[in-house]
């Protein structure tokens, strides 16, 4: 296999350059330690932000340059050094942050309007103070790591439960299998209907007889991070989380709403699919089949780029140019079998091509991100020039959308179009209304403490009919998937980013695309912003403001032109 190469030139020339640049960082980090920071005036505050963000900015090109090496060489040993000095670097300019909430915000900031060289740091003051009142007394410290610590205790156990999970054997046209966390997803999605079905039994009784393990571990981490969220603040878990970005709490409500309405629009689509399997009676099992047997094709990764670069015409010239600059300077494929390596960081992207569908949607989907950090990279300061957390999904799902609607557009038999609207409509409900049955679910943890696992799985049983509807029959041993539902144990209120990525993604595809009411310009310069502004007020650059309904709305409509266009072949 021909070695992997970056073109890092940006970064720094060769090794020798980068461990000179190491080297000089260290020093001025070693001299920050023994520093008196003292902010005076003006002129101090603003010396002080420039070398806090300088030095910020030093360390992420370590951090960069070192992570993409260690993909050309794994055994390199950069990658390991720069994230040392990157959490020396965020430890010591730490107490620049103090120094400045200390002169406390009227003054900071009113000082900061009077001068043009703050400008580019006015925001960033300002969400600092915001955020002050979040942080955690000293009082409190110890308390608050004890607690973090025993999360992770926890999450480790939890995580070892699924690795030693052990599933009744499974007989197959006279074979005997042994299912095993990493083989048991080919069974269950497997044509043969008795053999699903076996699979699914055997899967779902064996996280039954666990269930109570992983609700008690649930729910301490639970409690722990509610009272984590308390002693920084937070009534709840959810205005924590929704605070960082400055969401409201209300946009849950919103688009648990929005979801509800539509569920008729996803539940067309499970009695289309079963008709298309030829079964009469749909169980849940029945709904995880894949219908994509007729799809063999295979592409060369120049096949794959034109594809990609006609799905993405009608984005524009300028998103075009983007993409093209980034795919000859950037992006790197390989071949590495028996791995799964994807991603996209500081306008790099690696990605392992094998030439299938799935390779050409996640080459799609890499590129979105890129082009948004190359813009932001252009267009903002270091402080701003990654995009906040809710808006991130954005730009690649828009990419998705259109390549699966090129592919339609150019599918030569029924089959292969079937194929692309299946793909289109399940990612919707996985993405959409899956993760906004497991945020409702996350809701009702928060307001049920104390819950076991009969409660919990009755309150799944409740969720899950109502999503899949009356079509489909339900099985008693169908509603502890909760168990196994990572995003439940180590993240908070994680689901409702995918949900309102995908959701507002469509919506940009909807107007952009389908309606022309949102021009080209707006669509570069929301992918330019960054984090320059906080995420409800980067979305109003593109016509999504949660506060109205209607237009997160219809984003739905991309769903419903699916849905038709899959019932028609």
């Amino acid at each position: 296999m021909e070695k992997l190469h970056w073109n890092l030139n940006d970064l720094f020339l060769s090794d020798k350059d980068f461990l000179q640049e190491m080297d000089q960082v260290k020093k001025e980090v070693e001299k920050l330690q023994h520093e008196d920071i003292q902010i005076t005036d003006q002129k101090t505050l603003l010396y002080w932000l420039d070398k806090k963000w300088s030095l910020k900015e030093r360390a992420n090109t370590l951090r960069v340059y070192a992570f993409l090496r260690y993909y050309e060489d794994v055994d390199n040993q950069a990658r390991k050094q720069s994230r040392d000095i990157v959490e020396v670097v965020d430890e010591e300019t730490e107490k620049i942050d103090e120094m400045i909430l200390s002169l406390g915000k009227e003054e900071v900031l009113e000082e900061m309007k009077k001068e043009k060289a703050y400008q580019k740091y006015y925001f960033s003051i300002e969400r600092l103070f915001r955020m002050q009142e979040h942080l955690v007394k000293t009082k409190d410290q110890d308390q608050f790591k004890k607690n973090q610590k025993r999360i992770t205790q926890l999450l480790t156990e939890y995580y070892q439960l699924l690795r030693d999970m052990e599933f009744p054997t499974l007989e197959i046209d006279g074979r005997v299998i042994t299912l095993t966390p990493s083989n048991c997803q080919k069974y269950l999605s497997a044509r043969d209907r008795e053999t699903r079905k076996k699979a699914f039994f055997c899967v779902s009784e064996a996280y039954q007889e666990k269930a109570e393990k992983y609700a008690k571990i649930l729910n301490e981490i639970k409690s722990l991070r509610l009272e984590n969220a308390h002693l920084e603040g937070y009534p709840t878990l959810l205005e924590k989380e929704l605070f960082v970005e400055n969401l409201k709490p209300d946009m849950m409500d919103t688009l648990i709403q929005l979801v509800h309405e539509n569920l008729p629009v996803i539940q067309k689509y499970f009695g289309l699919k079963a008709q298309t399997l030829g079964v009469l009676d749909p169980h849940l099992y029945d709904l995880s089949v894949p219908l994509d047997d007729p799809i063999s094709k295979k592409y060369t990764i120049e096949e794959a780029i034109q594809i990609v670069r006609e799905a993405l015409k009608s984005l524009g010239e300028k998103y075009l140019n983007v993409v093209d600059t980034l795919l000859d300077k950037c992006m790197k494929t390989d071949k590495m079998k028996n791995q799964v390596i994807h991603f996209s960081w500081h306008v790099y992207s690696f990605t392992n091509f094998e030439g299938t569908y799935m390779d050409l949607k996640i080459l799609a989907y890499e590129l979105g991100h890129m082009v948004q950090s190359y813009l932001s990279h252009q267009e903002q300061p270091y402080l701003y020039e990654n995009s906040t957390v809710f808006v991130g999904e954005i730009a690649p799902l828009v990419n998705e959308i259109l390549l699966n609607r090129y592919l339609y557009q150019i599918a030569e038999t029924k089959e292969e179009k079937r194929f692309y609207f299946s793909k289109a409509i399940e990612n919707y409900f996985s993405s959409i209304f899956k993760q906004t049955l497991y945020t409702e679910l996350e809701l009702y943890l928060d307001s049920h403490p104390d819950f076991d696992a009969e409660s919990l799985s009755t309150e799944y049983e409740k969720l899950t009919k109502k999503y899949y509807g009356s079509q489909v029959l339900y099985d008693e041993s169908t509603f502890t998937e909760w168990t196994f539902h990572t995003r439940l144990y180590s993240w908070n209120y994680d689901d409702y980013r995918s949900a309102t990525g995908l959701l507002m993604a469509s919506a940009v595809v909807h107007n952009y695309v389908d309606q022309k009411s949102l021009k080209e310009e707006d669509y570069i310069h929301f992918l330019s912003a960054g984090s320059s502004k906080y995420s409800s007020e980067l979305l109003k650059m593109i016509q999504i403001d949660w506060d109205q309904p209607e237009n997160i709305d219809r984003g739905f409509e991309i769903l419903k032109q699916a849905v038709h266009e899959f019932e028609k072949v």
